[in-house]
């Protein structure tokens, strides 16, 4: 008698488990906006053939911006104002790799 209990016990929790794994998570609605994509008017060129690697910023667009550039496996680095028809040189050590742009 202990074994029907037990499994049905085991039955309930598997049950109940599922029905939880397909409820929608009250935290997905305030979750923060995603990171503002740069204009495309904004170009990079990276060197990353050794141990540092090399990162230039190109603003071609017609505004000054403010850039952060983000690093997987290493911090991100601050946000940068670039000018209007400017650039920006960033370096970092190995094992960081250039990982995107996001408008600050």
């Amino acid at each position: 008698m202990l074994g029907k209990t037990t499994s049905a016990i085991a039955a309930s929790a598997l049950a109940a488990a599922g029905l939880l794994a397909w409820s929608t998570p009250v935290a997905a609605e305030t979750a923060p906006q995603a990171a503002a994509a740069v204009p495309n008017c904004v170009t990079t060129s990276l060197n990353d053939s050794g141990a540092t690697d090399y990162l230039t910023v190109y603003n071609d667009c017609d505004d000054n911006l403010r850039i952060k550039v983000l690093l997987a496996y290493g911090p991100d680095f601050s946000c940068t104002t670039i000018a209007a028809n400017g650039r920006m040189s960033y370096q970092w050590p190995w094992p960081s790799r250039f990982d995107g742009l996001q408008e600050c």
